[in-house]
């Protein structure tokens, strides 16, 4: 199941400080500034969205605890991985879309080259095919 914008955003504000009570407050505030929904019906339903997404449903949670009328907390411990840097043998993940992108270039640009060459020789005759006058030999 993927997440949408407000579940991903709500999991964020959770994962922000694992443990700690987040207020229903609080996340009105951050998630629906602008208030135009029924608030209560649509965090239940992202809260539900979460839950299912982690396979937390049932009377004991594993995740995401809900504090009754006051909010909710993730309550599995949550650790930083370090980040994976590539190893040189590696190929970059951007780098085979950038030399395919580079490759169309390139032949764009021959193909726009020979182009303008075949108009320019059919448009302005070369050096060779206008014959200058000669001047007799005395």
């Amino acid at each position: 199941m993927r997440l949408s914008g407000q579940a991903v955003d709500l999991l964020c504000l959770l994962l922000e400080r694992p443990g700690e009570l987040i207020t229903r407050e609080e996340i009105e505030r951050r998630l629906w500034p602008d208030r135009n929904v029924d608030f209560h019906h649509s965090l239940d339903v992202v809260v539900s969205r979460l839950r299912t997404v982690f396979g937390d449903k049932g009377a004991s949670p594993r995740y995401i605890e809900t504090v009754p009328r006051k909010g909710y907390r993730f309550i599995e411990p949550v650790t930083a991985a370090p980040e994976r840097r590539p190893v040189n043998d590696e190929p970059r993940q951007w780098s085979r879309p950038v030399l395919g992108y580079a490759a169309v270039a390139i032949l764009a640009a021959i193909l726009a080259i020979l182009f303008a060459r075949t108009r320019y020789d059919k448009f302005v005759p070369s050096q060779r095919s206008q014959a200058s006058p000669t001047v007799p030999a005395r």
